[in-house]
């Protein structure tokens, strides 16, 4: 591996566990095991470090989605590939990291916002018009409202906010989806949704 992606891999595992700010530049250079001086050689700030760490994990999202956008298991299997998808990607994310690029990071919350709007949104309107054709969807939803509505979801769940601290991100962003699932799918799709769910859990 280049020294140039290792520096991004570790400063962006640290990132999502420990959050921005408590993440120094000399911590991330120990990790990966130079001095502080070779770190600044490659990223003259920790803005660039972060602003290059979070294209990276859009990236590996973008991928994600795609990917699932092609397995043909049908809009059902694509939501609960979704689910799998977000336990993983949430359950050691701390939740104030986005609350820290939205404040300190203006250019890397950009990239988050077009990837948002240009990518995410319209991968969700093509799954929610799927499931209206295969009938497991409710035929009578507005897919564009919809998935500008699951986006905000998301985007909630990373204000700090999850109620009285008592939650972890992980819980909040499962108890947000499977109220978001079960508001769309119709008796046919609610079959379908238990029937793979129960061989998924197996």
């Amino acid at each position: 591996m280049e020294t140039r992606e290792k520096i991004i891999q570790v400063a962006l595992e640290q990132f999502l566990v420990f959050g921005i700010r408590a993440v120094t530049m000399d911590e991330i250079a120990r990790q990966v095991g130079m001095s502080k001086k070779t770190l600044y050689e490659e990223f003259s700030s920790k803005e660039e470090l972060v602003n290059a760490s979070f294209e990276v994990a859009l990236k590996e999202d973008e991928c994600a989605f795609d990917q699932m956008m092609e397995e043909d298991e049908g809009v059902i299997g694509h939501l609960l590939r979704m689910t799998r998808y977000l336990r993983e990607r949430f359950s050691s994310m701390n939740p104030l990291l986005m609350h820290e690029i939205q404040r300190f990071y203006p250019k890397c919350w950009k990239k988050l916002e077009e990837f948002k709007r240009d990518h995410a949104w319209k991968g969700i309107v093509e799954v929610l018009e799927k499931g209206k054709q295969s009938g497991d969807f409710r035929r009578e939803i507005n897919s564009e409202i919809l998935a500008f509505m699951r986006l905000e979801q998301i985007t909630s769940a990373f204000s700090g906010n999850v109620p009285g601290g008592k939650y972890s991100l992980l819980e909040y962003h499962l108890q947000i989806l499977d109220h978001f699932i079960h508001g769309i799918l119709t008796e046919q799709g609610r079959s379908n949704y238990y029937k793979k769910l129960a061989i998924h859990q197996s």
